[in-house]
């Protein structure tokens, strides 16, 4: 039981206008917005400014004629009696809303409607106050044209905007009704079709009785009632507090029709009962409804309403129809009760009453049915703490119709896993077809539309199709859009494929930001992270797998330690416990030796699980590093903030979490990368961040090469750094490109969102050039404010840069001979120390040249004169460590040229 695709928006909770006799259309974000500013404009123009009136009812006065003006076009717009629903279809309150006397609260339920009367006609109504009628007219032209936009109302704008182009010869200053009889007889075939009411009370009378009968004959032959059309017209009159019927009904529905009704209407009325009618018409349009009326059900509404406000407001215009008079609302309420996407829950009676012994489940022919043939295996789940998605699973292997499940959850739920069960369950004959967000990638609109049909034909019917990474490939601003209504469409044309999408945590409710109506198509499951229980038991499957037990303590250890332990990048939910596993094994390993056998008891279980592997003390490794002063005065200050903040939490008093975000400025090989390290492990220590690691990027980290790449490969990069530093090197490439429409300053705006979103668990570092930074930050508003500590990495000195290289050398083995250190400093002193100066890294390739020329050196003294291989005296062990000053590269005639040794 489906509704035509057209009216799937009506089940979204979407900004949506419903004109019925345009269909619900999505109201684009800040359209209204928009139009109010262009009203308030034209308001406001010179022309219109002292153009008031003290009269209207509803406008805070003195109203401007303006507004009063397009008050009226706005009832007219959606049709006279017309019915305009939908959760934004409060017209004069949204766009009018500071010029209202009372404005009330907006609604945004999507079962709100009315069906305004519809009085305003042109060429004028409250303009024809204005002394200048020239104006006037030209000002009521001007208010049609600021309502652009709003596409159920296009058709009859831009209609009326015709009557405007070619008006009549006549004087303008007539009566104002005389006015109009002029316009609307001057009206084309092609305006009227577009607004019948300027064909007069009666015309439109007859053009609505027209779409009435037609729509109620559709009606009553997909929900047949007993009853003729004479009496339901009756009815419909006496519904609308009619005493008569009006004789303008002979010019509509022809005198013998009008001659009936008159005769049955004393019977008719005798017995009428307004509730007792609701509640039979109500029924009826649901049965119409379930019977795939629903197009029909809206027109009937529609004409049933226009009618009545008709007939109530002859011999004049349309009257506002109340409420109570057909159910419109009930009707909308029912759609959305018989058709929204619902909850389900499986009864425990479906496996506690079994079919006797030896029944089968017969199919039509006679034959087995589906489950009584065994075409589905019997599902053995192993997922651990899913509920939701185990439910799934089980009720769509118990099933007999295609598979279409969602599966939303954070990384390691076991997502995949469950789609490869599913697979097995299904027994399709072929194995699942895997496809995922990367083969969409950076294609064509037209090349991932074919594969997507390709791979949808390839799978009905015999395989499973699986797509990892749907709210990914929808959420893609270049062809995700497109994407997602393909998939909708393939959806109904292939009603065989079994298929499976895979998203992150809330990745369904991405994909119904793109297309509301396509997770409705879905069984949706959800998958959670788990409890310490959970953990504990993913432990010990773990153990499981590498042939080791444990001790029931050990494994509720485990658990507790895996629950409290931080993830870091893509080591989190179900990753963590194989982690954990390798690590206690090896421990028991080494303490129990070979052959022994391997059982995990609760001492060897960690106390902390250190995803980011960062042993030692960093504020220690910070103290102890060569120059850098004034960096290590600024960690300290902000170590102490820390350290502050929290001793006011413990005391009870209010704290506002600092922005930690900030800039690190200098040259190459100053130690902003080394630093940034550094300074997540010491947050790690502190408690702020919770696993502390680095993430080092750079500008093609971020930045795509297409439209649409950028802002995904921007969320990935923070998703991966979100416990700890995200570093960013030479960040000020990425306002710095050369080429027209380059995807920096997306990435930027990305990046400044995610910033705010995870300021929490999350420090991002961007470094370079201090000058190159300066204009960095001013590139984007929001950016400096992100950053408010900046700090500057200066250039090492001499003295500095020759410790730097001595310590390299230790780490690596080495020791410096005497004198090294003088013609070191000789170096340094003629390099030339602009902003493309290494410093430190200067250093390591320096010790990198010197080692292999000490490689050099001693082979050519440890082999003989000879030539041949053999060793004419073993170098000593003191030579192998030591690097001379002869080891080190020459000093060059152009210092320049000492930019060469790092480059």
């Amino acid at each position: 039981m489906r509704l035509p695709e057209h009216l799937e928006l009506l089940l979204t909770d979407e900004p949506v206008l419903d004109v019925y006799a345009h269909g619900p259309w999505r109201v684009p974000d800040g359209l209204f917005e928009d139009i109010s500013a262009r009203i308030d404009a034209l308001a406001n123009d010179p022309r219109a400014a002292d153009l008031t009136t003290d009269e209207h009812k509803l406008l805070t006065l003195p109203a401007s004629l303006v507004t009063a003006e397009i008050f009226g076009i706005l009832a007219f717009l959606p049709g006279g009696g017309a019915i305009k629903a939908g959760s934004w279809s409060q017209l004069p309150e949204r766009l009018l809303h500071r010029h209202l006397a009372n404005p009330g609260a907006l609604s945004t339920r999507m079962t709100r409607w009315d069906a305004p009367g519809g009085r305003w006609r042109p060429p004028v109504d409250w303009l024809i106050e204005a002394p200048d009628r020239e104006l006037a007219i030209e000002l009521a032209r001007e208010c049609l044209g600021v309502l652009e936009g709003v596409e159920p109302l296009e058709e009859r704008r831009k209609a009326l905007l015709r009557l405007y182009s070619d008006p009549p010869e006549c004087d303008v200053n007539l009566p104002k009704m005389e006015l109009r009889e002029h316009w609307h007889a001057n009206a084309g075939d092609d305006i009227v079709a577009a607004v019948p009411e300027l064909l007069g009370p009666v015309g439109y009378l007859d053009w609505v009785c027209e779409g009435l009968l037609a729509a109620y004959a559709i009606l009553a032959e997909a929900a047949p009632r007993d009853e003729s059309v004479e009496s339901h017209l009756i009815q419909l009159l006496l519904q609308g507090s009619m005493e008569h019927v009006p004789a303008e009904l002979a010019a509509a529905l022809g005198e013998d029709r009008y001659h009936d009704l008159q005769q049955r209407f004393p019977a008719e009325r005798r017995g009428f009962k307004a509730d007792a009618w609701q509640q039979r018409t109500r029924a009826w349009l649901v049965r119409a409804l379930v019977a795939g009326a629903a197009d029909a059900c809206r027109a009937w509404l529609d004409m049933a309403m226009r009618f009545v406000a008709i007939v109530q407001g002859l011999p004049g215009d349309p009257w506002f129809p109340k409420a109570e008079w057909i159910p419109v609302g009930q009707f909308q309420t029912d759609l959305r009760r018989l058709y929204a996407p619902r909850r389900r829950v499986v009864n425990p009676l479906t496996e506690t009453l079994k079919a006797p012994a030896g029944a089968e489940e017969a199919g039509p022919d006679g034959e087995p049915g589906a489950a009584a043939s065994g075409t589905r295996a019997e599902l053995a789940s192993t997922l651990v703490e899913q509920p939701e998605l185990t439910a799934a699973l089980e009720e769509l292997t118990r099933g007999k119709d295609p598979v279409r499940l969602l599966i939303a959850g954070p990384d390691g739920t076991g997502k995949r896993d469950a789609a490869q069960e599913l697979g097995k369950a299904l027994a399709l004959g072929r194995d699942p077809l895997w496809v995922t967000d990367n083969l969409y990638a950076g294609q064509r609109l037209s090349d991932a539309v074919a594969k997507l049909h390709a791979d949808a034909r390839d799978c009905a019917g015999d395989r499973l199709l699986v797509i990892d990474g749907l709210d990914g490939i929808v959420a893609d601003p270049g062809n995700g859009e497109a994407i997602a209504d393909e998939l909708h469409r393939l959806l109904a044309i292939h009603a065989e494929l079994n298929l499976v999408v895979l998203c992150d945590a809330g990745g369904d409710e991405r994909i119904r930001d793109v297309n509301p109506v396509l997770p409705g198509r879905f069984r949706i499951a959800r998958t959670r992270p788990f409890t310490a229980q959970g953990h504990a038991e993913l432990f010990r499957r773990a153990l499981d797998r590498l042939g080791v037990r444990a001790t029931r303590q050990a494994v509720e250890a485990a658990g507790a330690l895996l629950a409290a332990t931080p993830p870091m990048q893509s080591l989190r939910n179900a990753r963590l416990a194989p982690y954990l596993a390798d690590q206690v094994v090896a421990a028991v390993r080494a303490r129990t030796g070979d052959g022994a056998e391997l059982v995990v008891r609760k001492g060897d279980v960690p106390a902390a699980l250190d995803t980011a592997q960062s042993a030692g003390n960093p504020l220690h490794e910070l103290r102890d590093l060569t120059g850098l002063e004034t960096v290590k005065h600024e960690i300290a200050l902000l170590v102490a903030g820390t350290h502050a903040a929290r001793l006011r939490s413990e005391s009870g008093l209010r704290i506002t979490p600092p922005t930690r975000h900030m800039v690190f400025t200098g040259n190459p090989g100053t130690g902003k990368t080394m630093v940034a390290r550094l300074l997540g492990r010491i947050y790690k220590k502190l408690g702020v961040l919770s696993s502390g690691h680095l993430v080092e990027a750079s500008r093609a980290h971020l930045v795509g090469e297409y439209i649409g790449q950028t802002a995904p490969r921007t969320r990935r990069l923070v998703e991966r750094a979100i416990g700890g530093v995200l570093f960013i090197d030479e960040a000020y490439t990425l306002t710095q490109s050369p080429l027209k429409g380059d995807y920096g300053h997306e990435a930027i705006a990305e990046l400044v969102k995610l910033m705010e979103d995870h300021r929490d668990d999350l420090v991002v570092i961007v470094a370079g050039y201090e000058q190159e930074m300066a204009e960095f930050l001013a590139a984007n508003p929001g950016l400096d404010s992100r950053f408010p500590k900046q700090i500057h990495f200066p250039d090492y000195t001499d003295d500095e840069l020759i410790t730097v290289f001595g310590q390299l050398a230790e780490a690596d083995g080495f020791r410096l001979a005497p004198g090294t250190d003088d013609v070191l400093r000789s170096m340094l002193r003629r390099a030339p120390r602009g902003p493309s100066f290494g410093n430190g890294r200067l250093m390591r390739n320096l010790l990198d040249v010197a080692v292999a020329n000490q490689a050099d050196r001693i082979a050519s003294v440890a082999v003989g004169a000879s030539g041949d291989a053999v060793p004419a005296k073993p170098p000593a062990k003191k030579d192998l460590l030591t690097l001379t000053a002869e080891d080190l590269p020459p000093l060059l005639e152009h210092p320049e040229e000492f930019f060469g040794l790092y480059l």
